[in-house]
């Protein structure tokens, strides 16, 4: 409980008494905390911007044989990188993020997309988060056994990823 005395103050010199100009100053009565509850926070940088493309590559490049055939991964020639489609998730939190990827096939009215492997590199799925830095995740897409004459010539959506997160079972 904070509790202020004020006073006035008046001076005498003589029979008469005058008072003098009062003059109230404002004082520290009482001084509280201001809190904010911050709940799990989680960004994907430019997420709307991050697409997957997958080109035809050799089944030995995505480890499949030929019998696989038509097999489809990434094709970087700069880097002579034949294998698996990747991309690359920059992510940040306030707390230790595990994520998972999944494909939905559905590209239309049946799946193109017969059989896949979606994977993270070295199974490394979460951040340390805490720090504000962006931290990378990487994500890769093997396709084999595609229904080619289901489609049109040129560039088709085959599917898409969905990208969850969620906190450690014992963070609070």
């Amino acid at each position: 409980m904070g509790l202020a005395v004020l006073g006035v103050v008046y001076a005498s010199t003589g029979p008469e008494k005058k008072t003098k100009e009062v003059k109230y100053e404002p004082i520290d009565i009482c001084t509280f905390p201001v809190t904010l509850e911050v709940g799990h926070f989680v960004q994907i940088y430019k997420c709307n911007e991050l697409e997957m493309k997958l080109e035809q590559v050799q089944c030995s490049a995505i480890g499949q044989g030929d019998d696989k055939f038509p097999c489809y991964g990434d094709i970087n020639e700069a880097l002579d990188l034949h294998g698996p489609a990747c991309v690359v998730i920059k992510a940040r939190a306030n707390f230790p993020a595990i994520f998972s990827a999944s494909l939905n096939k559905s590209g239309g009215d049946e799946d193109m997309l017969k059989e896949v492997n979606l994977y993270w590199e070295n199974g490394v799925n979460t951040i340390q988060g805490g720090t504000g830095d962006w931290e990378e995740l990487r994500l890769f897409l093997e396709v084999w056994d595609v229904d080619l004459y289901m489609s049109t010539v040129g560039t088709v959506k085959v599917g898409e990823i969905t990208i969850k997160v969620r906190p450690p079972n014992d963070t609070q």
